[in-house]
């Protein structure tokens, strides 16, 4: 009964390693606005899709998504959204 326990820690214990190596947790605060940030929501001027000011791309008067929406709508590419 000892060697069921035993070898039900080491499996335990072998399963967290692997998920702490594996996946990693990012920085504190990484996915929190820092002070001063803006948090007003905007539409990107590419999909429309709203999010919040920090966490996109602001080139002058146009806010962007991501860096991929913003490549797109410089290139003169027309949202086609996925169904």
């Amino acid at each position: 009964m000892f060697s069921v326990f035993f070898v039900m820690l080491i499996i335990i214990g072998c399963t967290w390693v692997f998920m702490k190596l594996m996946y990693p947790r990012p920085p504190k605060g990484y996915y929190r606005p820092k002070v001063g940030d803006n948090l007003t929501p905007r539409h990107c001027n590419y999909c429309g899709h709203s999010l919040a000011e920090w966490r996109g791309i602001v080139d002058g008067e146009h806010f962007f998504c991501n860096d991929e929406h913003q490549a797109d709508f410089k290139a003169g590419k027309t949202y086609q959204p996925q169904n």
